[in-house]
């Protein structure tokens, strides 16, 4: 339980910031950098409350290991 917990918090937090952010390597120096061309649509809705069902999810797995 407690690395499918980890897992669906890295899926949560990926599922949030690879909709709005983009990694760009500049200069050696990985960094992320807004969108341009982000636009806020019912996908995005979709997947922000996707990605936070999935981090409350793994961070009650968690818990529940923790405890159990």
């Amino acid at each position: 339980m407690l690395i499918i917990g980890i897992l669906f918090i890295l899926f949560g937090m990926y599922v949030i910031i690879s909709d709005k952010y983009k990694l760009v390597n500049n200069n050696g120096v990985k960094e992320f950098v807004i969108k341009e061309e982000f636009k806020k649509d019912r996908l995005y809705r979709y997947k922000i409350a996707l990605g936070l069902f999935s981090t409350v999810l793994g961070v009650f797995s968690i818990l529940n290991y923790i405890i159990y």
